[in-house]
């Protein structure tokens, strides 16, 4: 036996950690690791911390088989009286029942016992198709309870799931086959399921032909000795006329057995114990088998996040391009900008000297409404336009990426928005690139400010001027790394020589580098953010990527170290 209190909070630790381990990806392998997980939860809540709680607790013979075996019949007989039913309808055990002698009841009504996640009636009928009736009878042993499990391979996935749920449950397995179907496939999944777990198993082989019971006896328990199962105990049962619907004499070595063990308090305590750590030994093999599950969700999970990553990174670099190749001047932006500064003229008078520059911006800005403010406004919906073309295409790559790849479907089928819907920007896109450059071009404005008062008076001076010279310094910051090309490259580039001529006629050339690097940099990391916050919609359907394979394992290696 191992240390309880130490193996019991090693358990509790790992199925806190086999509790928040996803495998929401439908990957080659999950389905059989969600059964996995599940069916180790509900062992380590039905049977193993209850058993390490409450040693001394009654034996819990699990009767278990496929559908029409005689398992019913046989917990009848066992009891002599009829508590559970058996029929031609097939399954025909719907709802599990549990025999217990009168004085043990207290140790199966507790809900923080034996299989505590079942809801649970004295009554004579159980509570809704998975509860668990609970019946008296004086007829069994102190010691010891039967459970009538229903049908290994019942049609109804429900029924078969909880059969797997109370063998897991079991100190003791009563396998209960027939001599026609004892060679099938589904009885000896769940023997090797016994066999791993190192349960302690005995198996009764019902309706055997007269005559033919040592026949069919030495063939099963060869099939039993080649798959290293040859010390199982193994009962023999003959096809003969029930009596009242139940057996005789024939199963008398099946019912003196289970008295003796039960009458035997080392003898069950031995075999409650055997099971026990057999159920903890195999419990890193299934955790490794769950651990690796994990980690290939984790990565085909990464894998995901990495094309939303990669694909909304070059979504920035391409609104990066369409800014060096001076896409947001072009149209009105230059129209506007022509009309606010005059190129020719306003060249010639930049040629006369700074002060003039000065003169002629004051009477610029002075001069009312002018078009500067439509410039800067038209290059903001210009920008708008770029940056939402650039998130409704990486959006939409995305979708198309995530699709063709295994679990990514499923990932998308997480949202609670359409795929139309995320196959674009978010429907509030336009709001915060409006938000973020109206910030960039107070950003610019200040930088003005800010220069102006070191370099010259122009804060004073032409106080109504800091709009004229912000606009200039944004369109410098679209034409000085690459400006534009093409048929607009002589106007255009005449008029960003005009803007770069102002600026340096104010402030100076190195001063005009900086200034349009750091409002460069500046509107490139509002951009970023932005994407970042778009992309978020898609990261938010992969959770948080904690690969828990490792620390599973972990928790599982702390166990070990406990049962040592």
């Amino acid at each position: 036996m191992t240390n309880a209190l130490a193996t019991t909070e090693a358990i509790e630790a790992l199925r806190a950690h086999l509790e928040s381990s996803e495998l929401s990806l439908d990957l080659p392998g999950a389905h059989e690791a969600r059964r996995e997980r599940t069916e180790l939860i509900d062992q380590i809540d039905d049977y193993l911390l209850p058993r390490l709680r409450r040693l001394d607790a009654p034996l819990l013979a699990v009767l278990g088989g496929s559908t029409g075996a005689g398992k019913s019949t046989i917990t009848n007989s066992l009891v002599g009286v009829d508590v559970t039913q058996a029929g031609v309808l097939r399954p025909t055990t719907r709802a599990p029942v549990l025999v217990c002698h009168p004085e043990d009841l207290s140790w199966f009504e507790d809900d923080a016992g034996v299989l505590a996640g079942l809801p649970r009636s004295t009554s004579a009928t159980a509570v809704g198709s998975i509860g668990l009736r609970l019946v008296t009878s004086d007829a069994l042993t102190p010691g010891l309870a039967i459970l009538d499990a229903p049908d290994i391979d019942s049609i109804e996935v429900a029924n078969h799931d909880l059969a797997a749920q109370l063998l897991g449950a079991a100190d003791l397995w009563i396998f209960v086959t027939t001599a026609a179907r004892y060679a099938d496939a589904v009885p000896w999944e769940y023997l090797g399921l016994a066999q791993e777990r190192a349960a302690a198993l005995a198996i009764v082989i019902n309706r055997i032909p007269p005559g033919s019971e040592q026949e069919v006896k030495h063939h099963f328990s060869a099939m039993l000795a080649d798959r290293s199962l040859g010390a199982t105990t193994v009962f023999t049962v003959s096809e003969r006329e029930l009596g009242e619907g139940r057996i005789g004499p024939e199963l008398d070595p099946v019912r003196s057995w289970l008295q003796s063990l039960a009458a035997d308090a080392a003898q069950r305590q031995e075999l409650v114990g055997a099971t026990l750590d057999g159920a903890l030994a195999s419990i890193p093999d299934r955790v490794d088998r769950i651990a690796s599950a994990l980690d290939d969700q984790a990565e085909r999970l990464e894998a995901l996040r990495d094309i939303t990553t990669r694909r909304y990174a070059q979504a920035l670099i391409d609104i990066d391009s369409e800014l060096d190749r001076g896409t947001l001047l072009r149209g009105e932006v230059l129209d506007q900008w022509r009309e606010f500064v005059g190129t020719g003229a306003f060249m010639s008078k930049l040629e006369a000297g700074v002060s003039k520059v000065r003169d002629t911006l004051r009477g610029m800005f002075s001069s009312g409404p002018t078009p500067d403010q439509q410039a800067a406004g038209q290059l903001e919906s210009n920008l708008l336009v770029v940056t939402r073309d650039a998130v409704d295409r990486a959006a939409l790559d995305v979708v198309e990426q995530w699709e063709a790849r295994k679990g990514g479907e499923q990932a998308l089928a997480a949202s609670s928005q359409s795929i139309t819907a995320l196959s674009r920007a978010s429907t509030d896109i336009s709001g915060q690139i409006e938000h973020e450059l109206a910030a960039w071009e107070e950003y610019v404005l200040d930088l003005v400010r800010e220069q102006s008062g070191d370099k010259v008076t122009i804060a004073r001076t032409l106080s109504t001027g800091i709009n004229g010279v912000g606009v200039a310094l944004m369109v410098a910051v679209f034409s000085q790394t690459g400006g534009i090309t093409g048929g607009e490259a002589a106007v255009a580039g005449g008029t960003a020589a005009v803007s770069q001529a102002v600026l340096t006629a104010v402030f100076g050339e190195q001063a005009v580098r900086d200034l349009a690097r750091d409002a460069r940099e500046n509107l490139i990391d509002r951009l970023s953010k932005l994407l970042e916050t778009d992309r978020q919609r898609f990261d938010a359907l992969l959770g948080d990527g904690t690969a828990l394979g490792d620390p599973l394992r972990d928790v599982s290696s702390d166990l070990q170290k406990a049962m040592a």
